[in-house]
């Protein structure tokens, strides 16, 4: 038998084919140092009266609120990128570790009009190749950014180092507008370091952000970022949720909004723990999707330059009550507009609008939502 025919025979017929363009995929890696990091900067540049978590806390009092909740304790750090430089110069970069940029940009895309950025720490990395993600990239022009090294995953300085990457990165992928295109963050456990606090001194370019059971809640509370539309997902057994308690730890949202009057929410995923799961992936989704349509104008082009992005009022969104931590599990909680949501519109919930509340109102019910 001649196999070789059958073999040529394909290929002619592939010769006819259309050609079929790829996904554009690139990695990059890139050499940084400790200086680069969060936890360089928290130890190197903030000022020893600022109060601020000191974590010694003793293990055996989690579960215990402090008494002075996140509005205290936080991460609001007045830092520009001129005094971390400064820092830099006098204290040494320390030890260098290579981090890697990877980036996924959809096939055919003429303009890529977003970019949904992620700290690869923890569950960053699978959000990365979700193809459930890939597919919303599609329909909207989007692309993907994921980064992963000590120096960067937790959160990184300078502030302009995302810029430079998606500049170098874009040229590279023949998609030099994405320097300029709005971006959408997820940051994952202590990846939270990258998501909240960016979005406190660049949040003009950041159309909405997530935390994914954050590690440390004291890095979410950014008043400078309270205008950007954010979403907190705590799992209800996640052992980060006790440390130093739940209930310090949920107020945290609700300081925001009560303080800043932030456009944020959050949700409690009953039965969870540390990780989120398959169920939880379409709530992130729909809130991305909301958020984008709600910030983005249509017609944005980031070829033509930085894309302004809608400033939001909260009297437009709807509200919704706050899980409750004593009864626990699925809970339906109310929603509704914001000037008829009888409860305390100071601490409830902010939610983008009529379809997002009722994701959101579902996934607290059931755990779920289509």
């Amino acid at each position: 038998m001649n196999l070789k025919t059958p073999l040529r025979f394909l290929a002619f017929l592939a010769s006819f084919s259309p050609l079929r363009a790829a996904d554009i995929e690139i990695s990059q890696p890139l050499t940084l140092s400790e200086s680069n990091s969060l936890w360089w900067v928290r130890t190197n540049l903030i000022a020893k009266d600022q109060k601020q978590w000191d974590w010694k806390l003793d293990e055996a009092k989690w579960g215990t609120p402090s008494g002075e909740q996140g509005g205290e304790y936080n991460w609001d750090w007045k830092i520009n990128d001129a005094q971390w430089r400064a820092a830099v110069a006098e204290k040494g970069e320390g030890k260098k570790q290579e981090c890697t940029f990877d980036l996924w940009i959809p096939e055919g895309a003429p303009v890529v009009k977003g970019m949904v950025v992620m700290s690869g720490h923890g569950s960053g990395s699978a959000l990365y190749k979700n193809p459930q993600l890939r597919q919303i990239a599609r329909e909207l022009q989007l692309g993907l950014l994921k980064f992963i090294g000590d120096p960067v995953q937790r959160g990184f300085w300078p502030k302009s180092l995302l810029a430079e990457r998606l500049k170098a990165m874009g040229l590279e992928a023949g998609h030099p507008e994405i320097e300029h295109a709005p971006v959408f963050l997820y940051g994952h456990s202590n990846g939270t370091g990258f998501s909240a606090i960016y979005p406190a001194t660049e949040g003009a370019r950041v159309w909405g952000w997530v935390s994914m059971r954050p590690g440390v809640t004291f890095q979410v509370y950014q008043p400078g970022g309270a205008q950007v539309p954010g979403m907190v997902i705590f799992g209800e057994d996640d052992h980060f949720l006790g440390r130093p308690s739940k209930p310090e730890n949920l107020a945290v949202v609700e300081l925001m909004r009560s303080k800043h009057n932030a456009l944020w929410h959050y949700a409690v995923e009953p039965h969870t723990g540390h990780g989120p799961g398959e169920k939880t992936w379409p709530l992130v989704f729909s809130f991305l999707r909301h958020s984008w349509a709600a910030r983005v104008p249509a017609d944005a082009d980031p070829r033509k330059g930085p894309v302004p992005l809608r400033a939001l009022l909260p009297e437009q969104g709807y509200l919704g009550q706050n899980w409750d931590l004593a009864t626990g599990g699925y809970q339906k909680l109310p929603v509704a507009p914001f000037a008829s949501f009888p409860g305390d519109k100071s601490r409830a919930s902010w939610l983008l609008n009529a379809a997002f509340a009722a994701d959101w109102q579902k996934f607290q019910e059931t755990g779920q939502i289509q």
